[in-house]
C-alpha cells in the first residue's frame, strides 16, 4: 500500500479521534495523538468529556465501522462487559402514537456499556497499531500552515511550548475551533452553519441491574408526546450489574433534584415501564445533570476548499443532539469514510490535497440520515430555535406512517431498524416495495394530496 505521507496528527482521543486514527494508521508511517487529558489506563470519567457520565451507545453502524477499522473490537468490548441487546427482541420502544414496538429478531445486536469502558477498550485497541503514539497532558493551542503543510502547536505536560509537524492535521477536539480560527488567520471565509436550539437537560441515576430477569426487555425507552409531554425516559444496560436510568427534557425549566422527585417524574410519563422498572431501587451515587444546547452541523464541505493539509472531523464537524445516541457512530462511520478515500485515492499525485476533496464529497451523505432524523423530531417542540427543514410537514407526516407500518409489517419493522441503526441508508425506506408498504398506513389525506 502506497504512504499518503509521513505523519498524521489527530486532535481529539476521544471517539472521533481514535476512529480516525485507526483508519490513518495503515496510510501514514506515524500517526500521533494529541489529547489535554491525562488519558486513564482504566475506565474513568475524565474532563474532557463531561457528558461521559451519563449513558452513551454506539448503533450498530458504529460497530460495523469500528469492526472493519479494528478487527475484534465488537469481542474485545463484550469481554469487557458491554451487554448485548438484540434489535427488537431485548429492546421496548414505547412511542405515544403507536404505543410498544413489536418484539422481533431485526437480526442485528448492539453492545451496552459506559461511556468510559466503550473508549478505553477502543484506546486499548489504538494503542496496539506499532506506528500510532499518544501524547496525554498536551493542550493545543493552534493548527499554522505555510501553505504546503501544516503544523500542530502545543503546550506539553512539562509546560513547554512545541510544533509537531504533519503531513495531514485531524481536527477531532470537539467544536472546530482549531480550524475555524485557521480560517480565520488565513483570511478565508468560514463555513455556513445549521443550527438547532434543542435546549435538553439530562438528569441520570445509575442503578443495579439484574440484566437478566424475566422483564422480557433489556433496554427500553418511553418517548415524549409534544408538545404537551417533553420528558423522554430511557433505561440502558451497563457493564458490572449496572444500568443508566436518564430523564431528558426539552426546554425544562426545573430539573429533578432527588430520587424521589425523579420518581414522580417518571411515573408521569405516557405509560409506567420505567417507573414500574426501577421504582424499587436505590441509586449507587448521587444524581448527574448534563445540558446539551443545541445540535451544529458546520457545513465545511461547502467550502471551495479547506487549508492544505487539514480536515475537521466527528464533533468539529458535525455535533448531534444526544438523545438519539448517533455521535460515536457518526464519528466512527467518518472514520471509515477516511478509510476509504484514503485507499481511493493513494495513487494521486497530490494524495492529501484528493484526500480532502473527497471526504468532504462524501461526507455529506454520512451526516444527512443521522442529522434529518434527529432534527425533524426535534421540531415537534415549539420551543426549539432554528429554521425547520425543508418539507418537514411532509417528512412528519411519513414518520408516523413509517412507525404504524412498522408495528404491523415485520419487513418495514426491519428496515427501520436498519436505517436507524445507520447500517443502511435511508434511501433504502424509500425503494418501491418499503415504500409502497410504508404508504399503506398513510392518513387518507396525505395520499390524496400527492395524487391531486
Amino acid at each position: 500500500m502506497n504512504r499518503a505521507g509521513q505523519r498524521a496528527v489527530v486532535v481529539g482521543a476521544g471517539m472521533g479521534g481514535m476512529s480516525a486514527a485507526a483508519a490513518l494508521s495503515p496510510h501514514f508511517q506515524e500517526v500521533v495523538i494529541l489529547d489535554r487529558d491525562m488519558l486513564p489506563s482504566l475506565p474513568g470519567s475524565r474532563a474532557g468529556v463531561p457528558q461521559d457520565r451519563h449513558a452513551h451507545g454506539i448503533l450498530a453502524g458504529g460497530l460495523q465501522a469500528l469492526e472493519a477499522l479494528l478487527p475484534g473490537y465488537q469481542k474485545a468490548l463484550a469481554d469487557a462487559g458491554a451487554v448485548p441487546v438484540n434489535l427488537f427482541q431485548d429492546f421496548r420502544m414505547e412511542r405515544p402514537d403507536v404505543g410498544a414496538m413489536p418484539r422481533r429478531d431485526c437480526s442485528t445486536t448492539i453492545l451496552c456499556a459506559s461511556r468510559p469502558l466503550t473508549e478505553t477498550v477502543l484506546r486499548r485497541q489504538v494503542m496496539a497499531l506499532a506506528n500510532v503514539g499518544f501524547r496525554s497532558a498536551c493542550r493545543v493551542t493552534e493548527i499554522v500552515s505555510d501553505g504546503l503543510q501544516p503544523a500542530v502547536r502545543y503546550i506539553s505536560e512539562q509546560g513547554e511550548n512545541t510544533t509537531i509537524d504533519a503531513d495531514l492535521v485531524i481536527d477531532a477536539c470537539g467544536r472546530g475551533a482549531l480550524t475555524l480560527t485557521l480560517l480565520d488567520q488565513l483570511g478565508w471565509p468560514r463555513p455556513a452553519e445549521t443550527v438547532v436550539g434543542v435546549d435538553i437537560s439530562y438528569t441520570t441515576a445509575v442503578l443495579p441491574w439484574a440484566v437478566n430477569e424475566p422483564r422480557g426487555w433489556k433496554m427500553v425507552v418511553t418517548f415524549a408526546e409534544p408538545p404537551e409531554l417533553t420528558s423522554t425516559a430511557f433505561l440502558l444496560p451497563a457493564e458490572e450489574g449496572r444500568c443508566y436510568l436518564c430523564l431528558a427534557e426539552h426546554h425544562a425549566s426545573t430539573r429533578p433534584q432527588s430520587w424521589g422527585q425523579l420518581l414522580s417524574v417518571l411515573r408521569r410519563l405516557k405509560t409506567t415501564t420505567v417507573y414500574d422498572a426501577v421504582r424499587d431501587l436505590t441509586p449507587l451515587d448521587e444524581l448527574r445533570h448534563f445540558v446539551f444546547d443545541e445540535s451544529r452541523w458546520r457545513h465545511f464541505e461547502q467550502l471551495g476548499k479547506l487549508p492544505l493539509g487539514v480536515l475537521p472531523m466527528a464533533d468539529s464537524l458535525c455535533r448531534f443532539n444526544p438523545i438519539y445516541g448517533q455521535g460515536m457512530s457518526a464519528a466512527a462511520r467518518q472514520a471509515k469514510l477516511l478509510h476509504d478515500v484514503l485507499c481511493r485515492v493513494g495513487a494521486e499525485e497530490d494524495t492529501i490535497a484528493a484526500l480532502q476533496a473527497q471526504f468532504m464529497a462524501d461526507v455529506g451523505a454520512v451526516l444527512q440520515a443521522p442529522w434529518m432524523m434527529g432534527v425533524n423530531a426535534d421540531f415537534a417542540y415549539p420551543t426549539t430555535r432554528g429554521e425547520r427543514p425543508e418539507h418537514y410537514e411532509e417528512n412528519r407526516q411519513f414518520e408516523a406512517a413509517l412507525f404504524r407500518a412498522a408495528v404491523a409489517d415485520p419487513i418495514v419493522h426491519q428496515a427501520f431498524s436498519d436505517v436507524m441503526q445507520l447500517v443502511n441508508p435511508f434511501d433504502l425506506l424509500q425503494e418501491p416495495d418499503i415504500k409502497r408498504r410504508i404508504d399503506a398506513y398513510a392518513p387518507t389525506d396525505t395520499l390524496n394530496s400527492k395524487t391531486s
